[in-house]
């Protein structure tokens, strides 16, 4: 697993490609090293709806305090308790956040890049 997140734009025509490559160089034999998280989504737009600022501002405040139960990182950030549920859950479904072998949760990642093409964000 990679250090970082990339978060993104693309279509599927450039994600096909991607895997074609990527399942050509599997049947030659060659092992691909360790790879960063890619989330891609359709539209910027996309982007925006789902990593929204207090997503972002939970995500930040996670990783500086390292695992956490939803209820302590609620209370660390000032948010309800449900709110702070709801964007855990989300974010772990998009794999920005896990939980550890005791059920808190954590951000695997040492960095989170978000890139907007702007031919894709108009």
């Amino acid at each position: 697993m990679g250090s970082k997140a990339i978060i993104g734009v693309t279509d599927w025509k450039r994600t096909k490609a991607d895997l074609r490559r990527l399942a050509k160089a599997l049947d030659a034999g060659k092992r691909p090293g360790a790879a960063d998280f890619e989330l891609n989504f359709a539209q910027a737009g996309d982007v925006v709806a789902e990593i929204t600022r207090e997503r972002l501002r939970l995500l930040a405040g996670l990783r500086a305090a390292g695992p956490s139960t939803v209820y302590a990182l609620a209370r660390t950030l000032g948010r309800n308790y449900s709110n702070v549920h709801a964007d855990v859950k989300r974010l772990r479904a998009l794999g920005l956040i896990e939980f550890d072998a005791d059920r808190r949760v954590f951000v695997p990642w040492k960095e989170i890049r978000i890139r907007l093409p702007l031919a894709e964000a108009a």
